[in-house]
């Protein structure tokens, strides 16, 4: 299997162009993924089982540490103090949902081996789920509109091209 992106679609790279357009993007993306995680959960036994934990293990392993960290490594260092507050609240939850995905990725993981889903699973699924879309909703609310009115051209050149090079360093399309 050829990573996520197979079973999903990745990004077209051309978004780059413009960074928190690509990040924008790719929440919409993850929100798409997470309620295929959900479905999953609830029903892991179906058909495609094998192929569908394999990709959401993958996005989980790849994809999204990949976009967490083209926030907090470009994103996140680049706005002002005066919303800090808000960018330590992202970035708390990016190091919380971080362990959730290892966890959740062994589980995954485990079933496309054709394991039983563990009965921590579906509770972990819900949970990481509706975790993850309410710190996609504060983004989308509040931290793009606000990188879109700080930050200027420069700045998100350097952005679009830090996250380039992290994907030309063999990281999937996030």
């Amino acid at each position: 299997m050829g990573g996520p992106g197979a079973l999903f679609g990745s990004l077209d790279p051309a978004l780059l162009a413009d960074p928190l357009g690509f990040l924008s993007a790719e929440h919409a993306r993850q929100r798409a993924l997470l309620g295929h995680l959900e479905r999953f959960a609830r029903k892991p036994g179906r058909r495609g089982r094998v192929a569908m934990a394999r990709a959401l293990a993958a996005w989980l392993a790849h994809d999204l540490p990949l976009h967490l960290r083209d926030e907090e490594e470009s994103l996140f260092p680049r706005l002002p103090a005066v919303i800090a507050p808000l960018v330590d609240t992202l970035a708390a939850d990016g190091r919380v949902a971080a362990r959730q995905c290892a966890m959740l990725q062994a589980d995954l993981l485990a079933i496309a081996r054709g394991h039983p889903a563990p009965a921590r699973f579906l509770p972990a699924a819900l949970d990481f789920a509706a975790a993850y879309r309410r710190h996609l909703a504060l983004e989308e609310a509040e931290l793009l509109p606000a990188a879109r009115r700080i930050l200027n051209t420069t700045e998100r050149d350097a952005i679009a091209g830090e996250m380039a090079a992290r994907r030309d360093q063999g990281g999937t399309d996030a």
